[in-house]
């Protein structure tokens, strides 16, 4: 009987010896302590959300307790934040940390993105510019290099700079035009818009000079909205176009059997005036500006330029874009020396209209750059040069 005693204590004993190492295994393989590492010294913009459980780089055998709650950054400064974590251990254990709110708004700059003057004429770049922050005014300054005594086109910057050191910088574009030659022809009476004779140099570095109203850039007559001919200037078509455009109709025979012809040619000033005029009080003079030139503007009166038709594929309007002779002449052209002169979706560029059926001799060289493959690059892209109407 004493025998099956100590056997049942030396059993009891040995099960609670059991419980007590399964204990011992559990708090030392699974209890483990808790490990932690928080972000210091966190920057964040003013108003932005952020909560506890973001400060907290990576956490080990512990929970977040107060992990949702959203730290307050409505005021800018230092704040002091505290994190409360549980261990394995049921424990709790607080840690702190400190977010940094600070002011991330930039200043907003109200200004024009082109400004144009004439060579010699100072204008305050800063006139009618001005930049806030919230409800704060913030000074304006002016990056970059410009000389209203050479004519060309300069990439500027305004910038604005907040007592947070927020910073914004917007490009804009100084215009130094040659000046205007607005003054009567004493023999016609008529008021010139041409530029004063001189030389100038384009945004993109090609050399121009007016002499007597006509203004050349790279050695080619430009007429367009800024660059105008003298009322007076009648030269009529130019005879070497008017024989090279023959050899283009006539590939274009040969080819495809198309029979293209030239339907307006050179325009004189008077002409000009008389068709602008209609249109101007037919749509408006906003509307008119579009798609047809002031007299002075067009390149029909220069004789190097024309205007082409196909009997029965629509002439001189849209209706002749999708045609099977607007196409060919668009990609052919260019051999013979001639470019489209007005391209789609380009007329910020030229200041007019797509005009599928409008071509300009220029030679064969420029025109196979300006073709571009197919995409057709206009002279005013090409030279760096403007078409803005400046009266």
């Amino acid at each position: 009987m004493r025998k099956k005693k100590s056997k049942k204590n030396k059993l009891i004993f040995l099960i609670i010896l059991l419980i007590i190492m399964g204990l011992l295994v559990y708090f030392f393989a699974f209890k483990k302590d808790a490990k932690i590492e928080i972000r210091e010294n966190v920057t964040i913009n003013q108003n932005k959300k952020i909560t506890i459980k973001d400060l907290v780089r990576s956490i080990e055998n512990a929970t977040i307790v107060n992990g949702n709650e959203e730290v307050d950054t409505s005021k800018i400064g230092n704040i002091n934040v505290k994190i409360i974590i549980k261990d394995n251990y049921n424990k709790d254990k607080e840690y702190n940390t400190k977010v940094i709110v600070v002011d991330g708004d930039v200043p907003v700059i109200n200004f024009k993105n082109k400004l144009t003057t004439e060579l010699g004429v100072k204008i305050d770049l800063l006139d009618g510019v001005s930049a806030k922050d919230g409800d704060d005014d913030v000074k304006v300054s002016v990056e970059g290099e410009y000389d209203f005594n050479k004519s060309g086109e300069y990439k500027l910057y305004y910038i604005a700079k907040d007592d947070d050191g927020n910073v914004t910088k917007e490009e804009f574009t100084l215009i130094v035009g040659e000046k205007k030659q607005e003054q009567k022809n004493n023999s016609t009476g008529v008021v010139e818009h041409t530029k004063e004779d001189g030389e100038f140099t384009t945004s993109k570095g090609f050399k121009g000079y007016t002499k007597n109203g006509i203004t050349y850039i790279d050695g080619f007559l430009v007429v367009n909205k800024t660059y105008a001919l003298p009322s007076t200037y009648a030269p009529g078509l130019n005879s070497d176009v008017e024989s090279k455009a023959k050899v283009m109709f006539d590939a274009a025979n040969k080819e495809e059997g198309f029979n293209i012809y030239i339907v307006s040619g050179f325009r004189s000033y008077d002409t000009q005036k008389r068709l602008y005029n209609n249109y101007a009080a037919r749509d408006g003079a906003s509307s008119a500006d579009v798609y047809s030139a002031r007299p002075g503007h067009s390149e029909h009166q220069s004789g190097l330029a024309f205007d082409v038709c196909h009997n029965g594929y629509g002439c001189i309007n849209s209706t002749f874009d999708n045609t099977p002779p607007a196409k060919w002449l668009a990609k052919n052209a260019y051999k013979y020396g001639f470019i489209l002169r007005f391209p789609k979706n380009k007329t910020n560029e030229t200041g007019y209209q797509y005009e599928s059926w409008h071509f300009r001799y220029v030679g064969v060289e420029l025109a196979t750059k300006l073709y571009n493959d197919g995409n057709w690059i206009s002279l005013e892209d090409y030279f760096g040069i403007t078409s803005e109407y400046d009266y």
